[in-house]
């Protein structure tokens, strides 16, 4: 599905950007080089591409097939940018989303790493070679890389010429894909119990009572003889939110003195400001959280490999109880007067902890979110098959968070070298049309720094304006709890 996303136009793509730092130095050309090559033979899946070939069942159609390429053009793979003045990450974002892979192209990578002001490392992939979780064991790879190499020679040697990486053949086999490590089956039940209930919610609620009632979007649908043209691939629009060190570590406490995760709490503090400052009328909401297999499965992976191992929880909530948490906005003007914001601690955090509650019961007994990750499977086959019918049914008038946790470097490195002091995440926005006209909240933190979250939507489907104001509202309450 993520390929046909991509080739349609769809969707674009994943990235994780870091700040790399040590004793004020840069990473010079060679440097970035040289660990980039140990990287590339580090992680397998930095040579996989999809091959499209004509399907083995039904004359006519195609199947994509994985593919690995011998050598990448250095060229293809790196980029170095000097950037003048102050970077605006939510600009950098911006800009990568909205470069597409040329996947026609078998002989470029799927990936693709950009290098700004000797300080930044972007890396920007295909979602068919991993999900958000890649993008941090790529950065575990790559800051290994940079260590192990810095009492080597200052030039670029072994795996790389001129011009190309060379990819060794690898010494272990490529990671499996998750399917081949879960012994639950797909249940028919489920799926139908679920298709049903989001039918009747949609045919007899009125639109106006959901959240992003107010979205406007296009209801053209791309195939596979008709993808998008470039003129009107989805364009991703990014609004960040930076929450300093000190305010974090007192939330992050707050949290476990309240059995609660800061992700739980970050869904409670969304559903309010939603219903109560954004959606007043509104009465149903929605949300999805990425929720991380790699535990669950049969043989965990570890956290150093690139995979598509991420299920979704989903939730119908009455809104209600959210909009009585709180009262106020968080900004005032002299066309629209608000009341000083205020918010019921206690019943906050009560809807929090329950939250958490209902998600650990989702994922560790009732089966529900592995349930939807196996759901996926139902798409395999022939491209020309796969039918989008349906997914605006449980995906719109949602909103989504993908909380990628706490970045960690590997064990063992030298102390002294190379760290990483802020990271952020971010994935493309989906086609409204198809399942996606709310906001994705991407976070990403380093331990006892700083947390990144990027508010992702479609350009033109929501105002830039609420956007941000649901960001400042989220932080002026979390500064309320804490």
């Amino acid at each position: 599905m993520t390929h046909l996303y991509h080739d349609l136009g769809i969707q674009s793509n994943v990235l994780v950007f870091a700040e790399y730092t040590k004793d004020g130095q840069i990473l010079t050309k060679s440097k970035v080089l040289k660990a980039l090559a140990v990287v590339i033979n580090d992680q397998s899946a930095l040579s996989i591409i999809g091959v499209s070939q004509p399907s083995e069942k039904k004359e006519g159609n195609h199947r994509l097939w994985e593919a690995r390429l011998p050598a990448l053009r250095i060229q293809d793979c790196v980029e170095f940018l000097e950037i003048q003045g102050n970077l605006n990450p939510s600009q950098v974002f911006e800009n990568a989303h909205n470069l597409w892979f040329d996947t026609k192209d078998l002989t470029k990578p799927w990936w693709k790493v950009i290098i700004i002001n000797g300080r930044y490392v972007v890396f920007i992939f295909h979602h068919s070679i991993g999900d958000g979780l890649s993008g941090y064991a790529f950065h575990r790879s790559f800051l290994a890389a940079l260590n192990a190499n810095e009492a080597l020679p200052e030039t670029v040697s072994g795996n790389t010429s001129e011009n190309t990486f060379a990819i060794q053949q690898p010494p272990k086999m490529p990671t499996a894909p998750p399917f081949d490590h879960i012994n639950n089956k797909v249940s028919w039940i489920y799926v139908i119990y679920g298709f049903l209930f989001w039918s009747i919610m949609r045919f007899f609620v009125n639109q106006k009572h959901f959240l992003f009632s107010d979205a406007l979007f296009s209801k053209e649908y791309p195939t596979f003889n008709k993808p998008f043209p470039v003129e009107i691939k989805t364009r991703t629009k990014v609004e960040l939110l930076r929450i300093d060190s000190e305010i974090m570590t007192r939330c992050l406490a707050e949290c476990r003195k309240h059995n609660t995760s800061f992700t739980a709490l970050l869904h409670t503090l969304i559903q309010i400001t939603l219903a109560g400052d954004i959606y007043p009328n509104a009465k149903v909401g929605f949300s999805r959280l990425a929720v991380n297999l790699r535990p669950l499965l049969n043989v965990d992976p570890g956290r150093d490999v690139f995979t598509n191992a991420v299920s979704t929880y989903y939730r119908v909530q009455p809104l209600g109880r959210y909009r009585a948490c709180a009262w106020g906005r968080a900004s005032s003007s002299a066309s629209s007067p608000t009341q000083e914001m205020s918010i019921d601690a206690p019943k906050v955090w009560d809807l929090a902890k329950t939250y958490k509650r209902d998600l650990n019961h989702a994922t560790y007994k009732s089966g529900a979110v592995m349930q939807d990750f196996l759901i996926c499977k139902i798409f395999e086959g022939d491209i020309e098959d796969v039918s989008f019918f349906g997914h605006g049914l449980y995906q719109n008038n949602s909103f989504l968070i993908s909380n990628l946790g706490v970045f960690e470097p590997r064990e063992n490195m030298l102390e002294g070298g190379w760290s990483i002091k802020d990271i952020g995440f971010s994935a493309g926005a989906i086609r409204a049309t198809l399942s996606d006209f709310g906001m994705a909240f991407n976070v990403a933190s380093v331990k006892e720094k700083d947390c990144m979250i990027s508010a992702i939507f479609e350009e033109g489907v929501l105002k830039d304006e609420m956007v941000k104001e649901v960001l400042k509202a989220v932080l002026k309450r979390i500064k309320l709890l804490i």
